[in-house]
């Protein structure tokens, strides 16, 4: 036994030996300064520059690197690797000529003799968004529709003026890098008022303050009103399907309580319809669909959460076999994920459009007093389907 310990200590004796005697740093200095880069050309881009070099064949090149001055004025860095021969220099403000210079760096930390190239960036992306924003009128308050055609990452203040100081202030903010978006801010009466977006980029840049096209910048949101959900009637035609099954009950849908939910059994051909009766003749301006909201976000973007559906109207009922012939289709919808990510992945602005719920807008004013809401897939394919609430707007016809 006494042999036995000797042979475990030793070993451990001589390792920490050898911890002692390692040193961190490079396996080898020296004070040789590396190669200059060669056949340099600079490329505006967006917002930056863009250049290309051929390499030193220097066997210890560590990285190249580029010193340059910010939008604010203070001197900054980008590197990239040896086994690059491009870097890129992004988030200037404007398109004023801008000076770099670039080094090579060895694995000693040795900088070459510095190349100093010039360059104009071309519009950076905040102003490119800046000319395509459009403000117009909208039920309730104002859209704000935008391009983003590089899918810059980008923040959209949508602005206001607040009531009591009549100065601008940010209701809502929008984060987002899709191509094409647009948001409204509504609950506003029907009078004039001032709205407003401003744009940011992630280097701090800002456009100009955006209105809309109106002689004193003023706009009129379109009247609107929240249809009132206890005046509704259930609706039950022969083609219906039941959306009181497992732990889903109809009225769920309308009790405007997120974490109750309606669910069919799944054994219906599609499409699975629900009819309501709206209580009053409407002009639907709007309406909204909000997920299954039960899991936080472990529901979002799938299982039986309706993906594609069509929403049809009547001003009475066409008859009870419910054929779909006979109602006129007010939209066909899909539910749209913003950053077009796989089911389980979710970006901050997928879980900001999934609290919010998907909206669709009217575009013709159509009287009803009966809505239609025929599902034909869900987000993962399930055969049933489940979500939290239904909710509309609109103009009640005296």
């Amino acid at each position: 036994m006494k042999h036995l310990i000797k042979l475990i200590i030793v070993p451990v004796v001589l390792v920490l030996f050898a911890c002692e005697e390692y040193q961190h740093g490079p396996l080898a200095t020296d004070s040789s300064i590396p190669s200059i880069i060669e056949n340099v050309s600079i490329t505006p881009i967006n917002g930056g520059l863009s250049i290309d070099y051929d390499l030193p064949s220097d066997s210890d090149l560590l990285y190249v690197k580029a010193i340059y001055t910010n939008s604010k004025g203070v001197e900054a860095e980008v590197k990239t690797s040896a086994f690059n021969n491009k870097i890129e220099i992004l988030g200037f403000s404007d398109t004023s000529e801008r000076t770099v210079k670039l080094y090579s760096v060895d694995r000693s930390r040795n900088n070459s003799e510095p190349v100093t190239v010039s360059g104009s960036p071309l519009t950076p992306p905040v102003f490119m968004v800046q000319e395509t924003m459009a403000i117009t009128s909208d039920f309730g308050g104002a859209r704000f529709t935008w391009e983003n055609e590089l899918n810059t990452p980008i923040t959209i203040e949508l602005m206001t003026t607040n009531p009591v100081t009549g100065r601008l202030e940010t209701v809502e903010t929008v984060y987002t890098e899709q191509s094409a978006t647009r948001s409204s801010i509504r609950g506003y009466e029907s009078v004039p008022r001032l709205f407003a977006a401003v744009i940011r980029d992630r280097y701090d840049n800002f456009s100009d303050t955006i209105y809309a096209p109106t002689p004193d910048k003023l706009l009129t949101p379109l009247f609107e009103q929240r249809l009132d959900k206890s005046k509704f009637e259930k609706v039950v035609l022969d083609n219906d399907d039941n959306w009181d099954a497992w732990e889903g009950d109809y009225w769920n849908l309308f009790d405007d309580d997120i974490m109750s939910i309606v669910h069919t059994q799944g054994d219906k051909p599609r499409p699975s319809i629900l009819t309501v009766d709206l209580g009053a003749n409407v002009t639907l301006s709007r309406f909204n669909v909000l997920q299954r909201q039960t899991a936080g976000v472990g529901f979002a973007y799938t299982h039986g959460n309706p993906k594609t559906y069509n929403v049809y109207g009547a001003k009475e009922l066409p008859g009870q076999d419910g054929n779909l012939d006979d109602w006129i289709l007010l939209k066909e919808c899909e539910s749209i994920k913003p950053s077009g990510s796989p089911i389980g992945t979710n970006t901050d602005e997928d879980v900001d459009h999934f609290e919010a719920g998907d909206e669709y807008t009217f575009d013709e004013a159509v009287e009803i007093r009966y809505f239609r809401f025929a599902v034909y897939s869900t987000w993962d394919g399930a055969g049933y389907i489940d979500f939290s609430e239904m909710t509309f707007w609109g103009n009640i016809v005296e």
